[in-house]
């Protein structure tokens, strides 16, 4: 798969990459879509990824799948209060 600069992307939480956000098997493997910021070549990329994670912001394709994020916005989370 190809991404260009622009996209929406999953990424794969791994645990030894991330290990404070996959403390347990029954933690999310997702975190929630995040911009693709630079295509370095077809199989590495850069991410828009906060520094809260402290990783680096550069994956491989392997560990990214692609986002529609039309899909997202047509489906608004409602307020509760």
């Amino acid at each position: 798969m190809v991404f260009e600069p622009g996209d929406w992307v999953w990424v794969y939480l791994r645990k030894d990459r991330f290990p404070s956000q996959r403390k347990s098997k029954l933690q999310p493997r997702g975190d929630r879509p995040f911009k693709v910021l630079e295509r370095i070549n077809d199989n590495a990329y850069k991410i828009d990824l906060p520094g809260e994670y402290g990783v680096s912001s550069t994956f491989n394709v392997t560990h990214l799948s692609s986002c529609d994020v039309g899909v997202l916005d047509a489906h608004p989370q409602t307020d509760s209060s």
